[in-house]
């Protein structure tokens, strides 16, 4: 079930006495989290009707034991555990066995939740008990019409007003819907927190969300790379800087770089060999738009220079994920030598 199906039961009262929040956008998972608080427990009472646990310290007796505990004045007794690890397949056959044992005769006034990361192993008994017994909830990218008005709202609570167009700008700046995009509502906040600062009077302008969108870490790696065949140094080491300023965003910065470089060498390659651009695009599964662009940068290289500028970024993939190097020197560095 999705977050309209989850704000829609929470609502009805439908949410059943064991539930799993998992899904991309966490932002939300942690956002319904705190909506099952608010709506199911006295604030007087909170305190004493709200056992909270980290998933992967926590021994699951005590979780079931807290499960067992009736509420003192809120209408449910509330156990949460964070980050349960055998629901993303690190298994403890022990403690699974105890905890599907209670998700299959839940206690009537417990409201048991569990959440997780991006990723659960649908294969795994502990997810199907779950999903057979109580209520899941996956929260992936918001539809552009909820999207839209998480916007509104978020601006709103802000005291500003914003036109369907700048929303719209600001969407297709974050890249939010991009194939592969890392872009989260987390980085939505944060973005929007930016446009508030930049912003002057009760309406946001265009000008405030250019300034401010930092945008999908793909499409900023994409101007990184253009950037710096356009000998733009000082502008490029600047975008890196914007960029490491998402902690999420650190490992994959090599990653994209890496791919990125991978496809203008491959496109310089089948270009030269006389392929058309829209049979190049066909051959990579991109999009004839983005081919050119690849063959844009490529034509500043040699197939040679490409080459080595893909061994040196391999090599310092490497070197980083052994410790060996820290990421933004390695940026740095390989700016610097392009």
């Amino acid at each position: 079930m999705s977050f309209k199906e989850f704000a829609s039961n929470l609502k009805e009262n439908k949410i059943k006495n064991v539930c799993l929040l998992w899904g991309r956008e966490q932002f939300l998972t942690e956002w319904a989290e705190n909506e099952i608080i608010k709506a199911y427990s006295n604030e007087v009472s909170r305190q004493f009707d709200v056992a909270e646990f980290d998933g992967a310290e926590a021994d699951i007796h005590v979780i079931l034991e807290a499960c067992e505990t009736l509420p003192l004045f809120s209408e449910k007794k509330l156990v949460i555990v964070d980050k349960l690890p055998f629901i993303e397949g690190k298994k403890s056959a022990a403690d699974e066995a105890a905890l599907t044992a209670y998700i299959k005769n839940p206690a009537e006034t417990t409201l048991l939740v569990l959440t997780c990361g991006e990723k659960v192993d649908k294969r795994l008994s502990i997810y199907k008990n779950i999903s057979k017994n109580g209520s899941v909830y996956e929260f992936g990218s918001l539809e552009p019409k909820e999207l839209r008005s998480w916007i509104k709202k978020r601006f709103r609570t802000y005291k500003k007003t914003v036109s369907d167009a700048n929303i719209n700008l600001l969407v297709e700046l974050s890249g939010y819907y991009d194939r592969d995009s890392e872009y989260t509502l987390y980085h939505f906040e944060n973005d929007i927190s930016k446009v508030i600062l930049h912003s002057e009077g009760a309406e946001i302008k265009s000008e405030d969300i250019e300034k401010s969108v930092s945008g999908s870490l793909g499409r900023n790696v994409f101007s990184l790379i253009d950037c710096i065949a356009s000998g733009d140094k000082k502008k490029a080491l600047q975008m890196l800087d914007d960029m490491l300023l998402y902690d999420d965003y650190e490992m994959l910065i090599i990653t994209l770089l890496f791919r990125q470089y991978e496809n203008v060498l491959k496109v310089k390659q089948l270009i030269g060999e006389g392929r058309s651009r829209s049979e190049t695009a066909r051959i990579l599964g991109a999009k004839d738009f983005l081919v050119g662009k690849w063959q844009s940068i490529g034509r500043k290289y040699s197939e040679e220079e490409l080459k080595n500028i893909v061994r040196k970024i391999y090599e310092g993939d490497k070197m980083s994920k052994l410790g060996n190097i820290d990421v933004r020197l390695f940026m740095e560095l390989f700016i610097a030598s392009v």
